[in-house]
């Protein structure tokens, strides 16, 4: 490693041990089960290059000594994505932190630009982003669209992987002498959620969305059932504009924290809601009809020391239940299209409180379902296993929380034939993140 600094001479580069430590890790922890396999894996260098043609460098350096290197975006992957599992090089891209341009219905930002940033510089533009992650405030464009799948907004804008959520991607190659590579198109798949093992993606070019006064709602129900067909039925209602549809379960509202008296009753499980404003009145009457009520309905703000609706949704359900008690982990699951919602009261009857109902209600293929990110109170992994194989039988599948695996988190078979071609090319001696894709061999 020696020889690699004095070949990157002149770089920022941060080889501090409590540093490396810090940043080399994400938010596996939430699962006790990548703790005990991720806990003390560390690189061995970090670099935080300012331009891509000194990405480039780090590249070609890397390649050149066989040095494995991963990237780092905001660290806010639930899995490992982004840890060394072989120590080496890794490029943080904090700085590469420009929004290229913004036009009409579209906009262009380096990898390390965070959400929150492009989507408040978007806004002054009357453009929005069209969905991000609950970690928005955090998480960096390139970080987003290698680790993560769905989000805020998947409600109406689907998946990241369905065609036109990503228009463009740039990419280094891990080679002597490295290329930079625009993806677009059906060649997106080749780098999209692909955690950096097939390039270093340096740009990213977003559609954006008409920005709306968004209006926040909480409905609450004291019949689980009533929730879940309500929760359906809201998605499907193409009079109201939404951005949000998150169904928690009693007794998940208890973990929360920061909301008003009132707004979260005992034992009554919750839709949390973004909706455009003019939608809440339609909110408010489909709500009654399915036998609930408003506790909540407030004007959406982004600003510091406020936290908005959508940090108790998504991935942020389990942040806010581990605040409260150590003990709990989560499954994240996909249910069966066209039965989603019979499934999902069938599997809050089946386990209670041990596996706490959480759904997320979004557009996938092209029809109205929900994913699952059930809060569990682990008790051991053969108990999770067993939890895991009760819900094969309600036909929920697992896209597994507890693996830092590419494939096991249930990518399309043709993006993952695409990605490993792909990797072969850009990426001939395996050195980007190493051991996350179990497929490729050398």
């Amino acid at each position: 490693m020696t020889d690699l600094r004095e070949v990157l001479a002149g770089l920022e580069l941060i080889d501090h041990p409590v540093q490396l430590r810090q940043r080399s890790r994400d938010f596996y922890w939430y699962s006790p089960i990548l703790k005990r396999e991720l806990d003390g894996k560390a690189a061995d260098l970090i670099v935080v290059p300012r331009t891509v043609d000194e990405v480039a460098r780090v590249a070609a350096a890397c390649a050149s000594n066989r040095v494995p290197l991963g990237v780092r975006g905001g660290a806010t992957g639930n899995y490992g994505q982004m840890v060394p599992l072989k120590g080496g090089v890794l490029l943080d891209m904090a700085r590469l932190d420009r929004t290229l341009w913004i036009e009409r219905g579209r906009g262009r930002f380096q990898a390390g630009v965070r959400l929150e940033a492009a989507d408040t510089e978007a806004q002054q533009s009357g453009w929005e982003l069209r969905m991000f992650p609950s970690t928005r405030r955090q998480a960096t464009v390139g970080g987003y669209v290698c680790g993560g799948a769905a989000g805020v907004g998947s409600v109406r804008y689907g998946q990241l992987r369905d065609a036109g959520s990503v228009l463009a991607l740039k990419v280094v190659t891990c080679e002597d002498t490295p290329r930079l590579v625009e993806l677009r198109g059906v060649d997106i798949g080749k780098a999209l959620h692909a955690y950096g093992t097939t390039g270093i993606v340096v740009e990213v070019e977003l559609p954006l969305a008409p920005a709306y006064p968004w209006i926040e709602t909480v409905a609450a129900f004291d019949d689980f059932a009533n929730a879940a067909h309500f929760s359906q039925a809201l998605a499907e209602s193409d009079g109201l504009f939404l951005k949000l549809d998150s169904l928690l379960a009693w007794p998940l509202p208890r973990y929360f924290r920061g909301l008003e008296d009132g707004v979260l009753p005992e034992g009554r499980h919750v839709v949390m809601i973004m909706v455009a404003a003019g939608g809440e009145l339609g909110v408010s009457a489909l709500a009654a009809e399915h036998g609930g009520n408003i506790t909540l309905q407030r004007p959406y703000r982004d600003e510091r020391g406020h936290t908005p609706l959508y940090e108790y949704t998504w991935n942020h359900t389990t942040l806010q239940a581990l605040k409260v008690d150590k003990d709990v982990t989560y499954l994240q699951t996909i249910f069966p299209p066209q039965s989603n919602v019979a499934a999902l009261i069938a599997s809050h009857e089946m386990f209670g409180e041990e596996v706490m109902a959480h759904a997320e209600f979004q557009r996938r293929q092209g029809r109205t379902n929900c994913s699952s990110l059930q809060v569990v109170r682990y008790t051991s992994d053969d108990r999770l296993w067993e939890i895991v194989r009760q819900l094969d039988t309600l036909g929920i599948k697992l896209s597994n929380p507890h693996s830092y695996i590419l494939e096991d988190k249930g990518a399309r078979v043709p993006a993952a034939d695409l990605q490993l071609a792909f990797k072969r090319e850009a990426d001939p001696y395996g050195l980007l993140n190493p051991g996350k894709m179990s497929r490729w061999t050398a």
